[in-house]
């Protein structure tokens, strides 16, 4: 059939859109003020909450914007691993057997990584929390200069 377009069944993408839906739910609902000066966060929690559902560290930071990223990406990632692991089994030969698993295992990495880079992520980002740093730079004539001013934490 010529100038027809078929779409994706939604099964592939529907996961994704409710993940994205639900954590711009969230990013709306969470303070316009990312910094918590009250109450810091936990490196430890953040990587636990990230770990478990990507985005969530983030989010539990105080970070929206990153959070709807790790968990649009994750979500993208295991749908992608659900699609590719529904085709295996209608494969006509052995060789596109092995070429669609290998593919689905592929994608499971990618999933991997997304959930592994967000629980990182999310760790350093609630470790860095009270880092303060200002950074300037001045053009002059003779060159350009570069300055960085930062407050260390003290070790108590």
């Amino acid at each position: 059939m010529r100038g027809v377009i078929r779409l994706r069944p939604a099964r592939c993408w529907a996961p994704s859109l409710l993940l994205l839906l639900l954590c711009s739910r969230l990013a709306l609902a969470a303070e316009a003020d990312s910094t918590r000066a009250d109450s810091l966060s936990t490196p430890r929690a953040a990587l636990l909450r990230s770990a478990v559902l990507p985005g969530w560290g983030q989010h539990y930071n105080g970070r929206p914007l990153k959070a709807l990223f790790f968990a649009g990406a994750s979500a993208t990632a295991l749908s992608a691993v659900i699609a590719a692991h529904r085709t295996i089994d209608a494969a006509p030969t052995p060789e596109t057997h092995a070429n669609r698993a290998a593919r689905r295992n592929t994608r499971l990495l990618y999933f991997a990584l997304s959930v592994a880079l967000s629980a990182i992520d999310a760790y350093v980002d609630a470790q860095l929390a009270d880092f303060e740093a200002d950074i300037g730079m001045a053009m002059r004539r003779d060159g350009a200069s570069l300055t960085l001013k930062m407050t260390l934490p003290t070790g108590d």
